[in-house]
């Protein structure tokens, strides 16, 4: 193998810019945390904004045409990556300003924190804008690796603690499942860029190491996406984490696996679907039940919304099932705008409960929100609509989600997944609609340490904003929308080995 000096011109730095800005943030991060002047919560709390901010901006000036490869395929700059990188940089401020108005922010704006929270960012960017093998598992595993110690040490607690042992022990054992699928691909196609992966693999059909690297690389992104059976760190990672990092992780973790499975799937491995499709068709159905029977019968918001994403993670992956087929963008396009709803409903829902908390009731109860509407109608508006949205009934751009998703699969004769998924739809319907009941219908609950949050603008302006999106893009703007989604996935539908591409590469 010939070792090239990549060329490191002026472009790649501007490509670059938003993942180079967060190091950097992280390291002054750091420093500012060990120092007695700088180490203060004003100072961290700036160092982070302008972070994510820089990044941001950086992201969104970023104007890439035809998506070019730096490093020899380790970085990417497309209309994908970018629209991922926007996605969680943009989550991940909304999600740090949230953390300025609750409890924790004394904990949470620390040198340590700060750092680990910008480098757990970073990992993320590095893993929507590569394809290939070693940076893609190195960009997941910072972090994973991040969050594992976020969850037990950003507030801890005997809850916390065990809920990131889980985590972190089960996901060990998810990434070295992802790593041998890598290496199994690798020894069998000579090459760690999923572009020469996909225009090898078809040839070696046959051979069973193209076929373990496949299912084994399957069952990685499957825990890391949380689908059943690779679930069970799901429910106590979400509920014994502060309620910030859950928003995050149901989020933005959410949006880094999915980009990852729509370019490894949908288009490196599309050639070869026969291997992962009936895999993938089983997680998802079963998701999709398992999800949507275990929460009806928790009682906790947050593991209830645990179970809920099982089950959401499981529609989205019945729209990468159908990109197996000669179906060109839509059913990619069709799980990201699925993506981008269940985004922003997810942050609006989780921004509600971290307002009504207190360093004395962290993980409401169905019980802690009877009767809100009487005592905080808006707030109760809100998560009412994200409860709707999650159920997917209209006008709410849940409903269009679930269309577009389950208009692909049919389009594709997945009608078998399509039922599934409207008889785990149904089943939603009870837990979504109790917590509407609970706030509606019934009298508020005297509590051991009653919910008094503090009227705060930041968080007004968050939840109304959600509010606004969810129903914009259920009413007017699914149409516009659906386009942008269109055009951000015809990189991964005319990747080689892609469903369009299949034929001219197996000739």
């Amino acid at each position: 193998m010939n070792f090239n000096i990549p060329s490191l011109t002026a472009e790649f730095y501007l490509t670059t810019s938003p993942v180079l800005i967060l190091c950097f943030g992280a390291l002054v991060a750091m420093l500012a945390g060990v120092s007695r002047r700088l180490g203060g919560e004003l100072v961290i709390y700036s160092v982070l904004l302008l972070s994510l901010v820089g990044a941001l901006a950086a992201a969104v000036a970023a104007s890439p045409g035809v998506e070019t490869a730096y490093l020899s395929g380790s970085y990417l700059a497309g209309v994908l990556s970018r629209f991922g990188q926007v996605l969680i940089l943009l989550v991940s401020l909304i999600v740090t300003l949230l953390f300025k108005a609750t409890f924790l922010r004394d904990r949470f704006f620390r040198g340590e924190i700060a750092s680990l929270f910008l480098m757990v960012i970073t990992g993320m960017l590095i893993t929507v804008a590569s394809e290939d093998l070693v940076t893609l598992f190195v960009g997941l595993e910072l972090s994973s690796i991040g969050l594992y110690a976020l969850v037990g040490y950003l507030n801890p607690s005997r809850r916390s603690q065990e809920g990131a042992i889980k985590y972190f022990v089960l996901g060990s054992f998810a990434a070295a499942l992802l790593l041998f699928g890598f290496a199994l691909l690798y020894v069998s196609t000579g090459s760690l860029r999923l572009t020469e992966v996909s225009q090898a693999v078809p040839k070696l059909l046959g051979h069973n190491w193209v076929k373990l690297g496949v299912v084994f690389s399957l069952a990685g992104i499957s825990f890391k996406l949380a689908l059943a059976p690779f679930h069970l760190w799901a429910p106590d990672a979400y509920e014994s984490a502060p309620t910030g990092l859950t928003a995050l992780m149901a989020t933005t973790v959410k949006a880094m696996v999915i980009i990852l499975a729509a370019r490894f799937f949908a288009g490196s491995l599309a050639s070869v679907y026969e291997v992962w499709l009936p895999a993938l068709m089983f997680v998802a159905a079963i998701s999709m039940i398992l999800g949507n029977i275990m929460a009806l019968v928790q009682s906790s918001l947050k593991r209830m919304l645990a179970y809920s994403s099982i089950a959401h993670s499981g529609y989205m992956a019945i729209a990468i099932c159908a990109s197996s087929a000669n179906s060109g963008s839509l059913p990619v396009a069709a799980v990201l705008y699925y993506l981008v709803g269940y985004t922003i409903v997810s942050l609006g829902a989780f921004s509600i409960l971290m307002w009504l908390e207190n360093k004395d009731n962290d993980n409401l109860l169905l019980d802690d929100i009877s009767g809100l509407s009487k005592t905080h109608p808006w707030a109760a508006f809100g998560l009412a609509v994200c409860m709707f949205s999650f159920a997917g009934m209209p006008p709410t751009v849940g409903f269009i989600g679930k269309f577009f998703v389950f208009n692909s699969a049919l389009i594709n004769h997945l009608t078998g997944l399509v039922l599934i998924g409207v008889i785990g739809s149904s089943i939603s319907l009870f837990y979504y609609l109790r917590v509407i009941v609970r706030m509606y219908m019934a009298d508020p609950i005297q509590l051991p340490t009653q919910l008094a949050p503090k009227p705060s603008l930041l968080v007004a302006v968050v939840i109304g904003a959600t509010v606004i999106a969810n129903l914009a893009l259920g009413t007017v703007l699914p149409e516009a929308a659906m386009k942008w989604m269109v055009e951000t996935s015809k990189e991964v539908a005319a990747a080689p080995g892609s469903a369009e591409d299949s034929q001219s590469v197996s000739h």
